[in-house]
């Protein structure tokens, strides 16, 4: 436990979850920017979640993540939020569904379902894999794109993990072991979201390659918060908190915030245009849904002039 739980504070604190196999070097921007802008941000580690040694169950995560929160809960006397990106948004609403005085969820990218179009087509048959022993042999090493989409950062990225083990957006692998308990957590969440009831803010790019936009869905569609917000991104791939939108999703970030701490009054859910890319995209989504209608309706006369 750190310092910050010695005593009681006027801030407001943030704790963020990084993602399977990382560390908090995902949010060395938006942490920043966040303690710039007045908040107190907590970003801790697991061991058997974090990069390096062997991963522990599923479920060791959560009452990790859940006790971690719950201590620092006994010394605050403004309620805590809590974030994560990747599986670590899928940890921060496991967390949320467990403690019912969570102001806030931040899901940054959340992953419910691997099902981008970079996931390797094995994936589903981790659990064989499991049966034959792989579990702590197999280890799957991060490759191109590494959830980036800008040139040159992706090139960073890559020269770093050929010297160092672990950058900005991961560490250089992970086993087969935790990407089997991963799954389990995402099970468990989709379980468990109708129990969320804390204020959501949720944001995904729409060419997000390990989780596609689905998810968002499933976190809107399912939890049981009053206020949800949803922002879409059209220049960024999964890891949001350091690709070319990062400065937008830490302003994002930080009015949500803002508002849920500061304007209780104003309170809304709804969906956020944030690019170009976005509007076509829902324009094509539209577009789907009116034809699919428009199907429904003549099949429909069809039925009818044949009776």
């Amino acid at each position: 436990m750190t310092d910050l739980a010695a005593k009681s504070h006027s801030k407001s604190l943030i704790v963020l979850f990084h993602g399977l196999c990382s560390s908090p070097l995902e949010f060395n921007y938006l942490a920043n920017y966040l303690k710039e802008n007045g908040y107190r941000v907590e970003s801790p580690t697991f061991a058997g979640y974090a990069f390096g040694g062997n991963a522990t169950e599923w479920w060791n995560w959560v009452d990790e993540a859940t006790s971690y929160v719950q201590e620092l809960q006994k010394f605050e006397t403004i309620p805590v939020s809590v974030g994560g990106i990747s599986l670590g948004s899928t940890l921060a609403l496991a967390v949320a569904s467990k403690l019912h005085n969570i102001h806030g969820v931040i899901a940054l990218s959340t992953t419910l379902n691997y099902n981008g179009w970079a996931v390797p087509w094995y994936r589903g048959f981790i659990p064989f894999a499991m049966l034959l022993g792989l579990g702590d042999r197999y280890k799957y090493r991060e490759r191109d794109p590494f959830g980036i989409k800008n040139q040159q950062i992706r090139a960073y990225i890559k020269k770093v993990l050929a010297s160092e083990e672990v950058s900005s957006v991961g560490g250089s692998y992970m086993t087969l072991r935790h990407m089997h308990e991963g799954n389990k957590l995402c099970t468990y969440v989709k379980q468990n979201l109708h129990k969320v009831t804390s204020s959501i803010l949720t944001i995904h790019a729409i060419d997000d390659e390990i989780a596609n936009t689905s998810n968002v869905d499933l976190v809107m569609n399912l939890s049981s918060s009053i206020h949800k917000r949803r922002i879409y991104l059209g220049n960024s791939y999964h890891m949001i908190t350091v690709d070319n939108e990062r400065e937008t999703v830490s302003s994002e970030v930080l009015a949500f915030l803002d508002e849920i701490y500061l304007d209780h009054q104003t309170n809304r859910s709804g969906d956020k245009i944030i690019s170009p890319e976005l509007q076509r995209f829902l324009r094509a989504e539209s577009r789907s849904e009116r034809n699919a209608k428009k199907s429904d309706k003549n099949s429909s006369q069809d039925n009818l002039k044949l009776w």
